[in-house]
């Protein structure tokens, strides 16, 4: 499977069933009343994170999305079925975005986001029966779902991300750390996607997972190479671990990776200097580095020597970092913007358009070829108040008046 950690498309709510005109005719019941029902709700579109998925390619083709249409009501007060929700699984660790910015963050197992609501079914002539008006003969349509499109990010989730330049030795590394078996070779680049392996011993307190991050190089952050991409990755893990190259100018490739953190808004996140490569050194240039990286492990992923002792001082770390949740990294976060749902009436293109929430909801929920469903749309707006505020902006007898799709003479 190919890993593809982002994707765009539209999702769209299905529409709300229209309600129905409908009188009971039963004999010996001359007046059984109106009796239409409504129309169902449309379905949702719903994002589910899941374990199960490690990433989005099953979305990379998608261009529409779109849930069920809520079934039209019908007589005897019957309502029309709801319309079908799409549940969309997506790998923990996936931001929601739309074009005004950040919808949800999906950072738990079975955390779920409605991205998509269904539209409102209409009411049925049943709902309208008063005692001054006995017999309605008109119905509401149902509403439009919402419609948008987003951009899905998936962000690698684990507690141990392991950063460096290319042949630092990471993934090798990662395949002695864990039973994970990435591509290892001789050559810069091996690794092109984020890899993740388990450190699982007994007496540890809890398994910890461990991410192999594409190399980074000089000027990542502005585009170069492939660290760019993957930085976002690195983001996520509660703990850096700078593997540097012992046998290959191991201070001038520290100063590399900590000025691109710096530069991706990374460098307070914990970390910790790994020195790897070591079996390709004497005794006297170990010393040095011992002096010049003071509490660096020294390991050897190729031989395993010091792979155990790092292993455990991860454990501990990270067991440390517990303790301290909020340097452990950004929780997950949702950003929610409620809809305006004032009234404003402005004058635009020689016609007056009105906005705001309920008034176009009432719109589109009119039934346009029923001269009852008309003159309760007016009556609506008389009560709302917004037949005062077309007259207080100005509007006269035969102006244009918009709401909305719908367009209309004022009188």
């Amino acid at each position: 499977m190919q890993f593809i950690d982002e994707a765009r498309f539209v999702v769209r709510g299905g529409r709300g069933g229209d309600g129905v005109v409908s009188f009971h005719r039963e004999k010996y019941r001359p007046r059984g009343g109106p009796d239409g029902g409504r129309g169902g709700d449309g379905g949702s579109v719903i994002l589910r994170a899941t374990e199960d998925l490690s990433t989005l390619e099953r979305y990379s083709r998608r261009k529409v999305i779109s849930a069920g249409r809520g079934g039209h009501g019908s007589g005897n007060n019957r309502a029309g079925e709801r319309g079908r929700d799409v549940v969309l699984d997506v790998p923990v660790g996936t931001l929601v975005y739309d074009e005004n910015g950040l919808l949800a963050d999906l950072a738990e197992p079975g955390q779920t986001f409605v991205v998509a609501r269904g539209g409102e079914g209409g009411r049925g002539n049943a709902s309208f029966a008063t005692s001054r008006r006995q017999a309605p003969a008109f119905r509401e349509r149902g509403l439009p779902g919402e419609e948008r499109e987003i951009r899905l990010e998936l962000r690698v989730l684990s507690d141990v991300g392991l950063v460096g330049l290319p042949n630092a030795g990471k993934s090798s590394l990662l395949r002695a750390l864990s039973a994970a078996r990435p591509r290892v070779g001789d050559y810069p680049f091996t690794t092109l996607t984020p890899q993740l392996g388990v450190v699982e011993e007994r007496g540890y307190a809890r398994p910890f997972v461990v991410a192999d991050i594409p190399g980074l190089i000089s000027g990542a952050s502005e585009g170069r190479g492939l660290g760019n991409r993957f930085l976002r990755h690195v983001a996520r893990a509660r703990l850096l671990v700078l593997v540097l190259d012992a046998s290959e100018d191991p201070e001038g490739a520290e100063n590399t990776l900590r000025a691109e953190l710096a530069a991706a808004g990374l460098s307070r996140r914990p970390s910790l200097v790994v020195l790897n490569k070591v079996d390709l050194l004497d005794r006297e240039l170990r010393g040095y580095l011992a002096e010049t990286f003071p509490g660096a492990p020294q390991v050897s992923a190729r031989t395993g020597e010091g792979v155990e002792e790092l292993s455990e001082l991860l454990e501990r770390r990270l067991r440390e970092l517990e303790q301290e949740p909020a340097a452990a990294g950004a929780p997950g976060h949702r950003v929610f913007r409620p809809a305006w749902r004032g009234l404003r009436v402005e004058r635009r293109n020689g016609a007056y358009v009105v906005s705001g929430q309920e008034v176009e909801r009432l719109a589109l929920k009119t039934d346009w070829d029923s001269p009852e469903g008309v003159e309760y749309f007016q009556r609506e707006l008389e009560r709302r108040g917004v037949i005062s505020a077309l007259r207080r902006a100005g509007a006269g007898e035969g102006d244009e008046v918009r709401i909305g799709d719908v367009s209309f003479e004022f009188r």
